[in-house]
């Protein structure tokens, strides 16, 4: 994550509202997948998602809730909206 990322995300205090960034939740998925697969498998439905979501598109991951940043616009997501929907996209991997 680069340096002005890192502001922008501090500015916005993210973390103290249990808030993450598309990054994050790459990042998170990254860490709490085992299998290669399934890794591969759930970021890209995320990176569709996210891209729909961004676009205005309506998104077929109807679980995977987010909010829009008051200031920035940016696409935001719950963490516990991201691991509800891993749960559930885990038990569909199998």
């Amino acid at each position: 994550m680069g340096i002005r990322s890192k502001l922008k995300k501090e500015l916005m205090n993210l973390d103290a509202l249990g808030l993450m960034t598309a990054d994050d939740v790459r990042a998170y998925l990254n860490v709490h997948l085992k299998i290669a697969r399934d890794k591969f498998s759930l970021i890209s439905r995320f990176n569709t998602h996210h891209s729909q979501v961004q676009a205005g598109l309506p998104s077929t991951e109807k679980a995977l809730k987010f909010e829009r940043h008051r200031l920035f616009k940016d696409v935001l997501y719950p963490k516990t909206a991201v691991q509800k929907w891993l749960s559930q996209a885990c038990q569909t991997c199998g």
